[in-house]
């Protein structure tokens, strides 16, 4: 038993894990680079845990607790620029720390009246922060080239730009954006400029990445634009965002299914208020983690092989025949992996990218049948030369 325990240790079962790892280097390859394979492709690329932690923290049966710092107004139904400007005097009068109008007021239209009442408005709100669009975006340079600013605004309007919430490479909004850069200079995000207000600071220059938005179990009360006299007390001294609640064009996936773009921003904007900044675990260390389950895996599944192959009795034969105990085993090894990097991200705020591992962890039996039929298969054609010491011969 020593002498088993001691060569199980040993180079083979690293080999199989790296058999693994090429397995599914293939797999990735084929499916980025066969037409037909691409939905697949697409599917892994928008894969996150993080979405799964998000389900389980989020309770059907319990009401979720309210920010403390966030109140949206849903100004849905109104389109005239006047009457905008009268529900943002109105809020104003309210005594919010910062107004965020998630709104582009984009060029001058036909009702003059309409376009002076909104830039009265707009001059006399100091502690407002409006929307713009970055445009003409440049993967040459990492730089967008153009801005698509309010009609009224001068170099005293607070502005941050809105449509590059997430991380521009997927559908479904994870991450936040704090910076980005415009001909070249790094300008910030509507989430940053509101955030930055409310606590009368900037942001760390280390704290500038993109991150993951923690949607985290809570919602914001949402105050109707007619109803603004009536609930003053979800106003004052909290940060107010302006925009539309129930209007289909500005909604967005996310993690928590279809969400108002105004929502997004208001966990956004928590995220950064909370600094709980998710740090996602970088390539090197995914990578390592990914050989060290992989090995590990392909040990106990190495024992267990070898534990059942002893059995003399009917059932011990079935078992060791069909493998099906050996699945179900690696079913519940995969699930106490996710467990245990759920619990690294609900209590140490540490991301590790699962879908890598996963992989690799399903892929350790098959690995495992084609490295033995390789060390046989060398062991043969050099006449017992090499492979003699496999644990698999």
């Amino acid at each position: 038993m020593k002498r088993i325990w001691t060569r199980s240790f040993c180079i083979d079962h690293l080999l199989v894990c790296l058999v693994s790892l090429l397995l599914m280097g293939i797999l990735v390859f084929l499916s980025f680079n066969i037409y037909f394979l691409s939905p697949v492709a697409r599917a892994i690329e928008e894969f996150s845990l993080s979405d799964l932690y998000y389900r389980v923290a989020w309770q059907d049966d319990v009401e979720p607790p309210q920010s403390p710092n966030i109140t949206l107004v849903d100004i849905t139904p109104l389109y005239d620029r006047g009457e905008i400007a009268d529900v943002l005097e109105e809020v104003g009068k309210c005594e919010p720390a910062v107004i965020g109008v998630d709104v582009i007021f984009e060029g001058e239209k036909e009702d003059v009246a309409a376009d002076m009442r909104i830039m009265e408005v707009a001059a006399d709100m100091p502690a407002t922060v409006f929307a713009n669009k970055l445009i003409d975006y440049s993967s040459a340079d990492g730089s967008f080239h153009n801005v698509v600013r309010p009609f009224f605004a001068n170099d005293r309007t607070i502005e941050g730009y809105v449509n590059a919430v997430g991380d521009m490479s997927s559908t479904c909004l994870r991450y936040l954006s704090v910076e980005r850069k415009l001909e070249g200079k790094p300008v910030e995000s509507f989430t940053a400029k509101i955030a930055e207000a409310y606590r009368e600071q900037a942001l760390p220059q280390g704290q500038r990445a993109d991150r993951f938005i923690n949607y985290r179990f809570m919602d914001f009360p949402v105050v109707n634009y007619d109803s603004i006299a009536q609930n003053v007390d979800l106003l004052k001294d909290r940060i107010v965002l302006l925009g539309s609640i129930t209007e289909e064009q500005d909604m967005h996936y996310t993690p928590l299914g279809k969400m108002p773009g105004l929502k997004v921003q208001g966990y956004a904007i928590q995220t950064l208020l909370d600094q709980r900044n998710v740090i996602t675990v970088s390539d090197e260390w995914m990578w390592l983690i990914t050989i060290i389950v992989g090995y590990i895996t392909a040990l106990w599944q190495f024992y267990w092989l070898r534990f059942v192959a002893r059995g003399k009795t009917p059932f011990g034969i079935f078992l060791a025949n069909s493998k099906i105990l050996l699945r179900l085993l690696t079913f519940a090894w995969l699930a106490l992996l996710v467990w245990l990097s759920y619990l690294s991200y609900e209590r140490l705020e540490i991301y590790v990218p699962m879908a890598v591992i996963i992989t690799s962890v399903i892929l350790v039996s098959e690995a495992r049948g084609l490295y033995i039929a390789l060390v046989k298969y060398i062991h043969a054609a050099s006449h017992g030369k090499f492979c003699a010491k496999s644990i698999y011969l």
